[in-house]
């Protein structure tokens, strides 16, 4: 049965049989021929053929969503197994967004790896959007990124804030007059820095300003969507761009401004031709997090990933 499923599970990922084949190991027919036999069982077919493009038929989705909750089911069974006999090792599939799995968990997980040697880690580099859904399926342990809105079905473990800052091309004429307001790079690198005592600035100022957004869905696009409803600003969108350091690119080039975090200054380094501002909002600040589904078992490996990470 489980076989069956997964032979189904992977189909529905790929859209192709003939892609489905290569990623289980068996020849074409021979997955075609064992599907054909399960939708004779069931009498009723799961999949919709239209030459080269595969789609679940309503069953079909049924079956599917019924194999994500049994693979849920038996992997929670296998991780309690493990840890029930013991066994201090295991596997850790973890999904993270570009920046994260860049500079801040090689020196994490080697650390990790130098006391867990025995617990095997697959990382997963993916848009925020997408981890929410590999989380979903079951097909991600644990993901280390920022939540806008926890959602109650999610165990989320903080590990330290982030706050916003506005990065402004140096070139730009209005940074003359506004040169107090400026934070440098160094005060917020600092261990010591104390938002609160620094000065705030009014993003309106910036209104007539071209902005560097990252692309609607994104987390900061919704944090930069807020700021400007807050402040009544219809914003000048030059570029709009997947990934926040493009963004940032792209304004040390002096194409506009753009949102970031301090995180980036900490862990990348100060960027070129861009001087900071702390924009005075309500939405100062967001929080990293490593998150779970709740109906997932924990495992052993998982848990001693989540204890071992740095927090504030």
């Amino acid at each position: 049965m489980f076989k069956h499923m997964d032979y189904v599970y992977t189909v529905y990922e790929e859209r192709s049989f003939t892609k489905a084949a290569t990623k289980l190991y068996i020849s074409q027919p021979a997955l075609s021929s064992t599907i054909k036999k399960l939708e004779k069982d069931l009498g009723y077919p799961l999949f919709e053929r239209n030459g080269k493009e595969v789609r679940p038929t309503y069953l079909g989705e049924r079956y599917i969503r019924a194999a994500e909750e049994i693979r849920i089911i038996r992997e929670n069974l296998e991780r309690e197994i493990d840890d029930l006999v013991q066994l201090k090792k295991g596997k850790i599939v973890l999904g993270s967004t570009t920046f994260i799995v860049s500079n801040l968990l090689p020196d994490l997980l080697k650390n990790f790896r130098k006391t867990y040697p025995n617990i095997e880690l697959e990382i997963l580099v993916e848009q925020s959007t997408i981890l929410r859904e590999k989380l979903e399926k079951g097909l991600v342990d644990m993901a280390i990124d920022n939540a806008l809105t926890p959602e109650p079905e999610y165990s989320y473990t903080p590990l330290f804030p982030e706050r916003i800052l506005l990065g402004v091309p140096e070139s730009l004429a209005l940074n003359e007059r506004y040169r107090d307001y400026q934070i440098s790079a160094d005060t917020i690198r600092s261990a010591k820095c104390n938002y609160e005592n620094l000065p705030k600035i009014d993003v309106a100022i910036f209104r007539d300003t071209p902005f560097i957004l990252l692309k609607p869905g994104n987390k900061m696009r919704q944090i930069a969507n807020s700021i400007f409803n807050e402040h009544n600003i219809t914003p000048k969108i030059c570029f709009e761009f997947d990934q926040l350091m493009t963004s940032i690119s792209f304004a040390e080039s002096g194409f506009g401004c753009c949102f970031l975090t301090d995180t980036i200054l900490r862990y990348v380094g100060p960027c070129k031709n861009i001087v900071y501002y702390q924009p005075d909002t309500t939405f100062k600040d967001r929080t990293l997090f490593v998150m779970h589904k709740k109906n997932k078992y924990l495992s052993f490996a998982c848990r001693e990933f989540i204890n071992f990470l740095p927090k504030a």
